[in-house]
């Protein structure tokens, strides 16, 4: 019996995964536990203040997660921070940075990837907004990866696989940044609609919210035809911030051209970063991103899942536009 690795995680994470395997299991797929983050969580139990969150045409909270699909322990501890989070400040929109599923389809594992670790959330009310990455779905960008991600979308209540979303003082313009859906074949269209969509744009901030990071000191890195093809129409329209995941680390950027970029995907999984001439801040931890706008001012916070913060910074909004 030969199981391609993907096959191998999604038997251990689904339930009687070791009778699915067999003997392929204890031999191949107890080494990927530890990093591959399958063993179980414990759900969070909290009952959160439903819409305790306030936003206003000048203010607004939100939480920034990436990369959070195994629904094992350490992604129900970044979960309960989050929660936790709330309680402290709270807010009503998480912006997911893709990868909201791993080792299987998202119907079969939408309540142990989703509504289990994010229950105390869900039932306040908050909302989620889906950039889509490249395990929501199959591997390759194919009929059926379309079919997997059309299905993902329903379930969070998503409008499209790119679209714009106002907030209090923020426009978020979400990008389907997988192959060929961004740097391919298709690219022209959605740069298209992005170009224009940045153009009318009238709020005080805007935020760009992808999976694959347009610069990452991670394992994956800076990805390919970002600098060129995306990065210009992102500087030409004066983008705030850019928010994305895919290495399963923390890392922001200096500011280039005056944007600043994030990576935010450290949601269940770590692999290593390595700063470079543009970091400002970088560490393999388990983290989400706190966010407030504040007029003006938008303050951002990553944060642990023991409550710690490891990386602080404040952006002023960008001025004649």
């Amino acid at each position: 019996m030969s199981l391609t690795r993907r096959q191998l995680l999604a038997a251990a994470a689904g339930a009687g995964g070791a009778a699915v395997a067999g003997g392929v299991l204890a031999q191949e797929v107890w080494p990927l536990l530890g990093r591959e983050d399958l063993v179980p969580g414990r759900t969070p139990e909290l009952a959160l203040r439903p819409q305790a969150w306030t936003t206003t045409p000048d203010r607004l909270t939100f939480a920034a997660v990436g990369d959070t699909g195994t629904g094992g322990r350490q992604a129900v501890a970044v979960a309960t921070r989050m929660a936790q989070g709330y309680e402290q400040n709270p807010y009503g929109l998480i912006t997911h940075l893709g990868d909201i599923c791993y080792y299987g389809r998202i119907e079969d594992r939408f309540e142990d990837v989703f509504l289990r670790p994010y229950g105390p959330l869900v039932e306040a009310g908050v909302d989620v907004e889906l950039a889509i990455g490249n395990h929501d779905g199959d591997v390759h960008f194919s009929d059926s990866r379309l079919e997997e991600i059309e299905i993902e979308l329903r379930l969070l209540g998503t409008p499209a696989r790119y679209f714009r979303s106002t907030h209090g003082p923020v426009d978020f313009f979400y990008l389907d940044s997988s192959r060929p859906g961004l740097f391919g074949s298709t690219a022209s269209e959605q740069l298209d609609w992005l170009d224009d969509a940045l153009a009318t744009s009238t709020s005080q901030w805007k935020v760009v919210c992808l999976h694959h990071p347009p610069y990452s000191s991670g394992r994956h890195g800076s990805t390919p035809g970002a600098e060129d093809l995306l990065v210009p129409v992102l500087e030409r329209h004066a983008v705030d911030l850019v928010l994305a995941g895919h290495d399963h680390n923390y890392e922001r950027t200096i500011p280039l051209d005056g944007i600043t970029y994030v990576v935010s995907g450290g949601g269940a999984k770590l692999t290593p970063v390595r700063p470079t001439r543009i970091t400002a801040a970088a560490a393999s931890v388990l983290q989400y991103l706190h966010v407030e706008v504040d007029g003006d001012r938008l303050t951002g916070r990553c944060i642990r899942p023991d409550g710690r913060t490891v990386d602080r910074f404040t952006l002023r909004a960008r001025e004649g536009r």
